[in-house]
């Protein structure tokens, strides 16, 4: 009789995991049956927040329900993923993870970050930085910037959008490979450090390309080098960095879609699929790359990958500056 029993409970046990399987499985072929809400953790306006949006509309035809992007900002982008985390694994909430946000652990040290609790969906766009100065400026590269920064220490300044941005990073890892002393000024606005920069109020910025081009084109800022291994297709003039003798300076940014952890496996390769299915859009490429920004579609698992790898760079160099919060 207790051998009966213990057949009966396991039949019992294995007949709810098969119902479990099978209402998952219907659930997620379901999936989509309402609007979704994608957090972006950046003002809008920002790169991550039009590339965000960019993709989000192709991907809501894909998926047959809208798409709402739903700005977050502030704290390097963990306001936005306490709210994401705080919504139920089901695939409705969808978070825009940035490069600036890889840094959070190093600015707030004593509050828990949850990135182990999302999951890579998928890898949405590369962006660069422009080195640029005031039109008015005397400097005409990089090399410029070094000689007068080691003539005399501490007398040029750079502008960010706030400590451990991107053009933060880029100025400091400027710094520590050339061995130079310049002076870091964080806005708390991006608008206002573009526009103390070209009021000539601060010396250089590695500024994002999709915000430098306007500028540039606009005869506002005057352009002496680009971060990425190539020229960009929209500054095809502007040399590299490393064609202009920093063969080690290499930087880029990234965005990319999440979801929580626990998210269902249907639903997140749906995403996926939808996600790269967008990108490969004649007329996203397209929209893209007007903002200097360049898609390369993949699966979870190699953004996952991504993410592991910029994680150790950005905050390698986070570290060595001992940035900290505004």
């Amino acid at each position: 009789m207790p051998n009966m029993q213990f057949f009966q409970r396991r039949s019992q046990v294995m007949l709810a995991s098969i119902m479990l399987i099978c209402a998952s499985s219907t659930w997620a072929q379901s999936y989509p049956n309402k609007a979704i809400r994608m957090v972006v953790p950046w003002p809008p306006g920002t790169p991550a927040d039009v590339s965000g949006r960019i993709v989000a509309e192709k991907m809501s035809a894909g998926l047959g329900q809208p798409i709402m992007v739903d700005n977050k900002p502030g704290a390097a982008g963990t306001i936005g993923m306490a709210d994401a985390l705080r919504q139920p694994a089901d695939g409705y909430t969808l978070y825009l993870l940035s490069s600036a946000s890889l840094v959070a652990p190093l600015l707030f040290p004593t509050q828990p970050l949850a990135f182990n609790q999302l999951e890579p969906v998928g890898h949405m766009a590369w962006s660069y930085n422009v080195l640029v100065a005031p039109v008015t400026s005397s400097l005409k590269g990089p090399s410029d910037i070094v000689q007068n920064a080691k003539a005399k220490p501490g007398s040029l300044s750079f502008a960010s959008g706030g400590n451990g941005t991107p053009a933060h990073l880029a100025g400091e890892l400027f710094k520590q490979q050339t061995g130079t002393l310049t002076t870091h000024v964080p806005y708390n606005q991006f608008g206002l450090a573009i526009g103390d920069l070209i009021a000539d109020r601060t010396n250089f910025m590695f500024l994002t390309a999709s915000a430098a081009i306007p500028q540039i084109n606009g005869g506002k800022l005057k352009p002496m080098a680009v971060t990425g291994a190539k020229r960009l297709n929209a500054l095809r003039e502007v040399p590299t960095m490393a064609e202009q003798g920093f063969g080690d300076f290499v930087l880029r940014s990234f965005d990319g879609m999440m979801v929580k952890t626990g998210t269902p496996k249907e639903v997140v390769e749906r995403l996926n699929a939808e996600l790269n299915k967008a990108l490969s859009l004649p007329d996203v490429r397209e929209r893209l790359a007007t903002l200097a920004l360049e898609s390369e579609p993949m699966s979870g698992a190699q953004f996952g990958q991504v993410i592991a790898t910029e994680t150790e760079k950005w905050q390698r160099i986070g570290r060595a500056a001992q940035i900290k919060a505004d």
